[in-house]
């Protein structure tokens, strides 16, 4: 794909994977599983698949990978990785790059949700929230320590969310 292609060329073309039968346009696969030719081989391919095996659904499928190297392209990103839903995307992200001990700065206007995630579910493992103002860039930096590893606010929050 060429990365000077209109973003409208790059939504239509970007990621396109053609099964065997050469279809025209992507093909939804519906399956959950994938077939295997013998037991080793499927043993192989969950320790590890190649750029374009896929193990079961969970985990990917051409469909979701199309999607996911559509979105990419369009985003000039290296790769893309989509999720369920929005909390997914959420949770997973700060999850992967969090341990006990590390600190997160945020806004203390969030969707509900989200702030659930931060004040339950990572201090219940050791994460250390701070919340600010988020429309106060001092009081973004005043808390930020050497174990902040990072700040989390939302562009565009409900209007029910918080005092921000």
């Amino acid at each position: 794909m060429s990365n000077d292609w209109n973003p409208r060329t790059k939504a239509v073309h970007s990621g396109t994977r053609r099964s065997q039968y050469g279809e025209v346009s992507e093909a939804i696969f519906l399956t959950q599983g994938f077939v295997y030719n013998s037991a080793e081989d499927a043993a192989a391919r969950f320790e590890e698949a190649g750029p374009d095996e896929f193990i079961y659904a969970r985990y990917g499928n051409p469909t979701v990978r199309m999607f996911e190297d559509r979105m990419a392209a369009l985003e000039g990103a290296e790769d893309g990785f989509a999720t369920a839903s929005g909390m997914a995307a959420v949770s997973g992200a700060l999850i992967s790059m969090l341990k006990a001990g590390d600190h997160v700065v945020s806004s203390r206007a969030l969707f509900g949700s989200c702030l659930y995630v931060l004040e339950e579910i990572l201090t219940r493992y050791g994460v250390e929230v701070s919340f600010v103002d988020g429309t106060d860039l001092a009081q973004w930096r005043r808390p930020c320590a050497p174990d902040t590893k990072a700040v989390f606010f939302e562009s565009h929050v409900q209007p029910d969310a918080g005092s921000d």
